[in-house]
């Protein structure tokens, strides 16, 4: 019987149905969803893959810019930050906006060696081919935007990842949200994000909460984040008045794309006791 990836004592609800010739499980506890299927490097390897799917900074920016400048200004006014990690950097552009827009030393790793040639020919940011489990630096802050659903071990992950934050900095980690609008229109088993072999887990709120606390860190603030809402870009004006409306309403019903955590890692003198 699979187990919990969030804490094996929880109790499954057992497979709940198939999904890509896949079984998906969900536990009962903690509402955390599960695919029966391990890690596939070779689907980030594509030209094809998602963060890669426009070419020009300008559409670039139009599809992420907004998110990434909401994100960046959250952290910015947390204070005393100059230093930036970013895991599972895809593309590249929230590292170049956190470098060119708000003066942080921004460092983006990345395992995908196609993302890596798009991010410097299409962005002009060099990433670091390099698994955060291997890195060695600190930072005030690390960030991992939509990289926790795709890996196996999400513990090992998030343990690895809170290594690299200084002691007393934040980590800010979003990951897709089974509450959001489209899993509830939907229904959860037609909801485009249960897509093995892509995404492996797929967390709560609750869940993700727990995972992070159990880590030692402090969570400080929660919302829900969305991109652009397809049908929103075509009608939008230039001020982008019909984004930042849909944005915001459905990040305060909670009911965007990805969960969004910003959390703290303890002091070192908390740390030790």
């Amino acid at each position: 019987m699979k187990t919990c990836v969030v804490d094996s004592k929880h109790r499954m609800q057992g497979k709940v149905f198939l999904k890509n010739g896949v079984d998906i499980y969900r536990c009962g506890d903690c509402g955390c969803i599960m695919a029966d299927i391990d890690f596939n490097h070779e689907q980030y390897e594509s030209n094809e893959y998602y963060t890669m799917s426009y070419r020009t900074l300008e559409s670039i920016d139009k599809v992420w810019g907004f998110r990434w400048r909401y994100v960046l200004d959250k952290i910015v006014k947390s204070g005393n930050v100059a230093s930036l990690l970013d895991v599972g950097a895809g593309n590249g552009y929230f590292v170049s906006l956190a470098a060119k827009e708000f003066g942080l030393r921004a460092t983006g790793l990345e395992i995908s060696t196609e993302e890596i040639r798009f991010a410097e020919e299409h962005v002009g940011v060099k990433l670091v081919n390099e698994d955060v489990c291997r890195h060695k630096e600190m930072y005030d802050v690390v960030t991992s935007f939509n990289v926790l659903e795709h890996v196996a071990d999400p513990h090992g992950f998030l343990s690895a990842v809170l290594e690299r934050v200084k002691p007393g900095g934040l980590i800010v980690v979003t990951t897709p949200n089974p509450g959001c609008i489209h899993a509830k229109v939907k229904g959860l088993e037609r909801w485009n994000m249960v897509c093995p072999p892509h995404h492996i887990n797929l967390f709560s709120k609750q869940s993700l909460l727990e995972m992070l606390e159990q880590r030692g860190a402090e969570p400080l603030s929660y919302e829900t984040l969305s991109t652009y809402i397809s049908f929103v870009r075509d009608f939008d004006s230039s001020n982008l008045v019909l984004r930042r409306t849909f944005f915001n309403l459905l990040r305060m019903a909670g009911l965007g794309a990805d969960h969004c955590v910003i959390a703290r890692k303890a002091p070192a003198a908390a740390a030790r006791h």
